[in-house]
């Protein structure tokens, strides 16, 4: 397990957020999911593949949207990642799904409680957005 795996899960522990840690292809990585106000249901991956404290946060298929929506989810993506700096939606086309992104800094010294703090501006803003990207999908 990496180093920044263990503290961001001591982090999380810490703050009585349910998580769990799983190791696979030379990575390490936290899990912990979330239920929002205006989003069923989220679960965000802590992703570590170093020695350092290098940490992807990551959330997958948050909105699963049809085909000929593409256009729509792209804008919608586009306006909310100008409004929000810190959290990044993006397309995955081959899924039409849309995902969250959030990239820790390398050299962050406290990369736990970073970690815990994105997290909780993660679910806000998805709280946020979840009506606008469900409305590009379905208007």
């Amino acid at each position: 397990m990496f180093q920044a795996t263990e503290l961001v899960y001591e982090a999380l522990l810490r703050k009585d957020i349910k998580c769990r840690i799983r190791e696979a292809g030379g990575m390490s990585l936290v899990e912990a999911a979330f239920n929002g106000k205006s989003f069923p249901s989220a679960t965000f991956y802590f992703i570590s593949n170093s020695e350092g404290n290098d940490v992807a946060i990551r959330a997958a298929n948050l909105v699963k949207f049809p085909p000929e929506r593409l256009e729509k989810l792209y804008a919608a993506c586009n306006a909310i990642n100008r409004k929000y700096r810190h959290v990044k939606f993006v397309i995955d086309p081959d899924k039409c799904a849309v995902n969250l992104e959030i990239d820790i800094p390398s050299r962050c010294a406290n990369v736990g409680e970073v970690a815990e703090e994105m997290l909780i501006r993660a679910v806000s803003v998805l709280d946020a957005v979840y009506p606008k990207l469900m409305q590009a999908t379905w208007a």
